[in-house]
């Protein structure tokens, strides 16, 4: 059999080479802001398309659409980091707040953050703070979802966050994480290595460093197990490596990082799903199995495919395998499964 072939997707021959932007026609710009939106990337397509100089190039009805997008996502962060303002003056200041993912990336100016929509506040303290900054921004108006007893110790034992908090006059949401993944994942990573390693980007206000950044954003995008998500968590991690591994050394020195925390293969995986779908000159060639996957599952136009079906069902899988042993997973599917066909009465 050859090589399994994905097909071309508008939206990612753009984000890869924006220059390309003079050989779409009108029905190739609709298919290209419905993906936008559908993959929350119309913003940071326009982001791409300002940077290389091509934006004017573009008609003008869908340069509306890539306007409003930019503009949307540079509100959102204002927004965020006012939010993240209050939660540093709200929690005791002998604390540090780590702030995670969208936050971060823009916290640390990083080249993916330009045009990118995020709507949560992620935010990462000590789990033995969680009580004290728990009640910090309870008292500021941050009110904790309603759960049943079964999914508040599933937050609370197995996983790497609380349940979301939810501010009773914005409705934004905060959420509170004590690790980058669960205790029970067989990928755990111990958070004071990374709490070793904090880029101060505010008073009080921190980052995880560059390295763990990637790192983080790697491990994400295959522990969540979202094939909606996978294509612009992918597009992160190109953006983020071009700007801080443009050289073998610096990739060299990623994957020794991610070998200490023991998550080298994890790494080496998404990076080179993300080099498959968004580099010019990828110069590699895939040999593990879940790569393969995760690059079919994220092509926009391969959704619909049985082999793209497959593919994200494989991955969803695979990340729940990452997440939890089998003797807390089996019992868990079985029960969320039993819920689905009969849900509990209040």
């Amino acid at each position: 059999m050859g090589e399994y072939k994905l097909p071309t997707s508008p939206l990612i021959s753009l984000l890869r080479t924006p220059q390309c932007v003079v050989e779409f026609a009108d029905s190739h710009w609709n298919e290209i802001v419905e993906q936008g939106r559908k993959t929350q990337l119309l913003g940071q397509l326009a982001a791409r398309l300002q940077a290389s100089g091509c934006f004017e190039k573009v008609p003008s009805a869908v340069r509306r659409h890539l306007v409003l997008a930019d503009l949307t996502a540079r509100r959102r962060s204002e927004a965020a980091f006012w939010e993240i303002g209050g939660i540093r003056r709200a929690i005791d200041s002998s604390i540090p707040v780590v702030i995670l993912k969208g936050c971060a990336y823009a916290a640390a100016n990083d080249a993916n953050a330009s045009g990118r929509i995020f709507s949560d506040v992620d935010v990462m303290v000590r789990r033995k703070d969680l009580p004290t900054v728990e009640s910090a921004l309870i008292s500021v108006g941050w009110k904790p979802s309603r759960v049943n007893a079964y999914d508040s110790a599933y937050y609370r034992d197995w996983m790497h966050e609380v349940p979301p908090m939810e501010h009773v006059r914005r409705h934004t949401v905060v959420d509170l994480h004590h690790a980058i993944n669960p205790p029970v994942s067989r990928y755990y990573i111990d958070p004071e290595q990374l709490f070793a390693c904090l880029v101060e980007v505010m008073p009080g206000i921190f980052v995880l460093s560059v390295q763990d950044r990637i790192i983080h954003c790697a491990l994400h995008l295959l522990q969540e197990g979202e094939t909606k998500k996978l294509i612009r968590e992918l597009y992160d991690l190109h953006l983020l490596l071009n700007q801080h591994c443009d050289s073998s050394e610096r990739i060299q020195q990623l994957e020794d990082r991610a070998d200490v925390l023991k998550v080298g293969g994890l790494l080496r995986t998404a990076v080179g799903a993300a080099q498959t779908l968004f580099s010019e000159n990828p110069g590699h060639h895939h040999t593990r199995w879940l790569q393969g996957c995760v690059e079919r599952a994220a092509h926009v136009d391969n959704k619909n495919t049985l082999l793209g079906e497959l593919s994200g069902l494989a991955i969803l899988a695979h990340s729940h395998w990452m997440k939890m042993p089998m003797k807390l997973l089996v019992p868990h599917l079985a029960r969320k499964t039993w819920l689905k066909w009969f849900p509990e009465k209040n």
